[in-house]
């Protein structure tokens, strides 16, 4: 699909069109500075598919023989995070709360490994809004690994349930917030303390890179009427993965310093953003999703699990730190960059240069829609559908 159709397919079809459809005729009447806009666009564009689909020079997320965590890593795309890694070489731990949903990716991730005699698969189960419990996994992994503490944590655990700030019960912001944000914020917690742990440099690893991964959302990005529960949780995470980022500089500083007490391994941190993916939690979202959520988010074609998971672990290869999984999705990303660290500064900059001309007319269409729809329906009944 030609990429400006992909972008026109967002929220506004007809602004956008008419935006492409201008420069294209004054770009035929060869005026120098549409020339150049049209000329950065278009680059744009190639680059940032190139990134996305291209081959990179280095592999900067070699997980075979490592051992790989997973929470949330029993469905949906932390599953097919777990296969997918499975099929590359690690050793995989899963953990959630549901003990026979683990034991079935166990078993899944065995049927694909790269080599069924080296590879190990464990699970366990835990409530890891509890950080007690996040530390017990820490603690278990790294037993089961021999002594050894793991060496790539990926946060994949959460949901959403979807609503308008006043239906949803407080009681449910806040477990959504406890669930999405605090999961990951105290497994990450019980990561770093013990990956930072200072060791002598005679006790420092062969394998010299540890890697925390947070999953986050668009929404992080751009927020969407009827997710007021969910994506502030989101936005968190990848205001805490921002800030992580820059900290951690100090511990990989003290690692290159090669005399005294040093964390064992240089660590970096990446988040991934998805758009919607098509899995049970997909499912149960769309039971409580307001109707105007729909009609505004129309454009989000939901990807399968292992399509997410194939390009996020593809970024992680090219050693990115913010990853999105469609083209949709890097130009909400670049929307809202900011301070965050770039993933190429030429080209995340070009890519910020186009999504805040397209979202020029896009945030304003976003809340003209829901002005509409107020305005033609009234006030939504305790489900999000327009009263009778």
């Amino acid at each position: 699909m030609d990429p400006r159709e992909l972008i026109a397919r967002f929220h506004s079809p007809q602004l956008l069109s008419s935006f492409f459809s201008s420069l294209n005729s004054s770009y035929n009447n060869t005026s120098t500075p549409v020339l150049g806009a049209s000329t950065l666009i278009c680059t744009i564009i190639v680059y940032t598919i190139a990134k996305m689909f291209g081959l990179g020079s280095r592999n900067e997320f070699d997980v075979e023989g490592q051992t790989v965590i997973i929470t949330g890593g029993s469905d949906g795309m932390g599953k097919a995070v777990a296969l997918e890694l499975s099929a590359k070489g690690a050793n995989v731990v899963v953990v959630a709360r549901t003990v026979s949903k683990l034991v079935t990716a166990v078993n899944e991730m065995k049927a694909k490994a790269a080599n069924k005699f080296k590879q190990k698969f464990h699970y366990i189960s835990a409530d890891l809004t509890d950080p007690a419990e996040c530390e017990r996994v820490i603690a278990e992994v790294t037993t089961w690994n021999s002594g050894a503490a793991p060496d790539v944590v990926w946060c994949c655990a959460g949901f959403s349930r979807p609503g308008f700030f006043v239906d949803v019960p407080i009681q449910e912001h806040r477990q959504q917030m406890d669930t999405v944000y605090w999961t990951a914020a105290n497994t990450a917690h019980a990561t770093l303390r013990n990956w930072l742990e200072p060791v002598l440099p005679s006790a420092q690893m062969k394998t010299t890179r540890r890697h925390l991964i947070f999953t986050c959302s668009t929404l992080a990005f751009v927020p969407i009427a009827g997710y007021s529960p969910y994506s502030p949780a989101k936005a968190a995470i990848r205001s805490l993965s921002d800030t992580l980022s820059q900290e951690i500089e100090m511990y990989n500083g003290a690692y290159k310093r090669h005399r005294g007490a040093a964390p064992a391994a240089d660590v970096r941190i990446h988040t991934v953003f998805p758009m919607g993916i098509l899995s049970p939690g997909f499912d149960n979202e769309e039971k409580t999703k307001p109707e105007l959520t729909k009609k505004l988010e129309e454009a989000d074609k939901p990807q399968a699990p292992a399509d997410v998971a194939k390009i996020a672990i593809s970024a992680l290869e090219r050693g990115e730190y913010l990853i999105t999984t469609n083209f949709i999705g890097s130009m909400m990303k670049g929307t809202s960059l900011g301070a965050s660290p770039k993933n190429s500064i030429v080209g995340d900059t070009l890519l910020s240069c186009l999504s805040h001309l397209v979202f020029l007319q896009v945030i304003p269409d976003l809340r003209n829609k829901t002005f509409t729809w107020g305005k033609r329906n009234g006030l939504p009944s305790a489900n999000g559908t327009p009263a009778s």
